[in-house]
């Protein structure tokens, strides 16, 4: 029976759904995001398979999303995680309810946690990450709904939940068990309830994962590490390809960066700090299991963001935490004579602090990124990049909208893996079929890269391996231009500075003339003069973005991309192009000494 007390509740945590879904849905990227958002757009709109681990229960839940009659694919796709995100927000404060009697403790941690500037950011883009909180906000309130009415019930649908979640994002909801471990053993349960939510978690765990196997078996669009038989599927759960970032070699570096996202969470250094240490110190004094179940999430997270150093999306393994720290910063409220106040306070100022961050409803760069790229390329030509900020939403565009789908798109960082080779083999096979005999060369080496460490340690086998691999790249481009087509590259491939890629790079210098036209650059066969046409860049919302994302990935390439077509216009001795080339790397990166000096000696030679 539900009691006004339960109805309010639910009334409360409706309350704070409505308000977060409206701050994501007005903050939504009106199209396809940068990192992994083209390639989870795919996959979900196309129930393929995603990167490890595959986040199943995402892409089967966000495909619902896709069927909607509203916006493009990319908008559906984002609005599935506005919705996610404010479920999440609703679940935080049932959970705090369970603590508290206060109503309006319960909305402030709700309405805290909309504003948080993680699950904000994650809420407004094609990601697992919402829909991730979501599920861990929901265990914690079962859990918590669990231990305060002991009815066995709440356990088990908490159990049913967590091997759900074990299907969106493993690592971060497994992370959460060392504290629901805490609740579990602190609260009276015996070993054959205890079996039976066990048996429950793996029983989802199973069944959610049952779909990678299946969806491998329809070969879509979309099949990352093709997982159909069981040990590529057992391969894809545990992120074999991932394995190597583990690492306690940068834990100094990785401590500060953790450090700065708990600090800059809740908007304010200070007072997010103080009032997530108050609540912590509240729920040590009156409830100990409360205190040990929170704090053991957030350790967790953090002590895991130690080891593994990945490049983006460093928050988002904190989220857990995060929902930790705003449960305790409310429980820290309850009771406080003056928290009404200063809680509206709070939120209303983190709100604006967190909105010029986190508003993405202009945010076009990865739709430009594309469309700058598509512009100076021919029809039915062959693009290699190694940049997935570009190859994502490119996929997206040439796959679901359709854009410029006669440009093969090639991502040179996956020639690594052979389920992406034989993805391309199946998407393309008349480019493919030319390639044959370095394809049939490299494959064996590929193999023993992927699964014979042993032999793979042998340096003379990685040698050979990178030739093949580069007779590869180079067999692609040579075919493609002998038939007729064109052959492009974006800078990072054509002129790369690694090491590995030397004789590549050379082989290519010295067969073709590398002609920049937009972002991408052509291989042209002989040396002769070129009369280059440079097709205009859209550089809008390049400066002013706050996305972390562009300003350490996209920019730096626009700037590169920029100076690689003023340098080829100085070679070519027109001036006046190579000028405003100039002047547009300037505009991007002011305080570049290099490019200044460039500059002045092309405006002397202009005279």
């Amino acid at each position: 029976m539900l009691t006004s007390k339960i109805v309010n509740r639910y009334l409360i945590a409706l309350a704070v759904f409505v308000v977060a879904f409206g701050v994501y849905y007005v903050t939504l990227t009106p199209t396809v995001a940068l990192v992994d958002s083209g390639a989870l757009t795919v996959a979900s709109w196309c129930l393929g398979n995603a990167h490890p681990p595959g986040f199943p229960l995402y892409l089967m839940l966000t495909k619902l999303f896709t069927l909607l009659p509203l916006g493009s694919i990319a908008v559906r796709a984002n609005l599935a995680s506005a919705f996610f995100a404010a479920l999440a927000c609703a679940m935080v404060s049932l959970a705090v309810s369970e603590i508290s009697e206060n109503k309006l403790v319960a909305a402030f941690a709700g309405l805290l946690l909309t504003v948080s500037r993680t699950l904000w950011g994650y809420a407004t883009v094609a990601e697992v990450y919402a829909l991730n909180t979501f599920l861990v906000a929901t265990i914690l309130w079962l859990m918590l709904r669990w231990r305060r009415t002991r009815e066995i019930k709440w356990l088990y649908v908490a159990a049913l939940v967590f091997g759900l979640a074990l299907g969106v994002h493993h690592v971060t909801v497994g992370l959460t068990l060392f504290g629901i471990a805490v609740l579990v053993f602190r609260t009276k349960i015996t070993p054959k309830q205890f079996g039976i939510a066990a048996a429950i978690a793996i029983a989802a765990l199973i069944a959610v994962y049952a779909y990678l196997p299946i969806t491998a078996s329809r070969q879509p669009v979309w099949n990352w590490g093709d997982p159909d038989t069981m040990s590529r599927v057992i391969d894809h759960i545990t992120a074999k390809q991932y394995r190597a970032y583990v690492s306690t070699s940068s834990q100094g570096a990785q401590l500060s960066g953790v450090v700065s996202y708990l600090a800059r969470e809740f908007g304010f250094w200070l007072f997010g700090t103080l009032i997530v240490g108050h609540g912590f110190t509240i729920a040590f004094r009156r409830d100990r299991t409360l205190f040990w179940m929170l704090l053991l999430i957030v350790l967790a997270c953090c002590a895991w963001l130690l080891v593994y150093p990945i490049v983006n999306d460093q928050d988002a393994y904190l989220l857990p935490a995060f929902v930790a720290m705003t449960i305790a910063a409310a429980y820290g409220s309850d009771r406080e004579k003056y928290f009404p106040a200063f809680g509206i306070a709070l939120v209303f100022g983190m709100s604006l602090a967190t909105m010029a961050d986190r508003n993405r409803s202009d945010f076009r760069v990865a739709k430009d990124y594309v469309d700058n790229t598509l512009r100076g390329i021919a029809p039915n030509s062959v693009l290699i990049t190694d940049d997935w900020q570009l190859f994502s939403p490119m996929i997206y565009f040439s796959e679901v909208e359709k854009v410029r789908p006669d440009v093969v798109p090639i991502e040179y960082g996956m020639l690594i893996r052979s389920w992406y080779v034989r993805q391309l083999e199946r998407r393309y096979p008349e480019l493919m079929r030319l390639v044959k005999p370095q394809l049939d060369a490299y494959k064996p080496l590929l193999d023993i890269s992927e699964n014979n460490p042993k032999l793979w340690a042998d340096p003379s086998v990685q040698e050979e391996y990178n030739k093949r691999l580069d007779d590869l790249v180079f067999a692609i481009i040579e075919k493609q231009i002998a038939r007729g087509g064109h052959a492009y590259a974006t800078f990072e491939v054509a002129l790369s500075n690694d090491a590995v890629d030397a004789n590549l790079v050379q082989r290519l210098k010295t067969s073709y003339d590398v002609v920049p036209r937009s972002i991408a650059l052509e291989f042209l066969p002989g040396h002769q003069p070129r009369e280059v046409t440079l097709e205009p860049l859209e550089l809008r919302g390049l400066t002013s973005s706050h996305d972390e994302v562009v300003q350490k990935e996209v920019l730096p390439a626009y700037r590169s991309v920029t100076m690689i077509r003023a340098r080829f216009m100085v070679l070519t001795k027109k001036y006046d192009a190579a000028l405003a080339e100039y002047q547009r790397a300037l505009a991007l990166d002011p305080e570049n000494g290099m490019i200044e000096r460039e500059l002045q000696q092309v405006r002397m030679q202009a005279r």
